[in-house]
């Protein structure tokens, strides 16, 4: 069942009330998800999986790192000093977003219980 059917079919639970129920009130279905959610927990599969995701979004990088080195040496090759300046400013780029991203990826995995 996806997630969204999860939700959906819960959703349909208001339908299946007796003749003269009351509606459930907001506080109802804040403490119906609530005892829900105490419930779940990544389990080891999970771990595992996010794991394997992870390697492969490293490998990713490494390839994708890679290119970019090979982009700012076509940038440096070329004598101008703007372009010499703009190999700076991407190689900074990369450290400032992917390596970010990388690292905080590789946390949130270890983070995972």
């Amino acid at each position: 069942m996806k997630q969204n059917d999860k939700y959906l079919a819960e959703g349909l639970d208001i339908l299946k009330r007796e003749f003269g129920q009351p509606l459930p009130t907001i506080e109802d279905t804040i403490k119906a998800h609530q005892t829900k959610t105490k419930k779940l927990q990544e389990s080891p599969g999970d771990i595992k999986f996010a794991k394997k995701a992870l390697s492969k979004i490293v490998k990713t990088e490494q390839k994708f790192r890679k290119q970019m080195y090979d982009l700012e040496q076509v940038f440096l090759q070329d004598p101008n000093p703007t372009n010499r300046k703009l190999a700076t400013e991407i190689k900074k780029s990369y450290k400032d977003n992917t390596t970010k991203f990388m690292r905080d990826s590789v946390l949130m995995v270890k983070r995972m219980k």
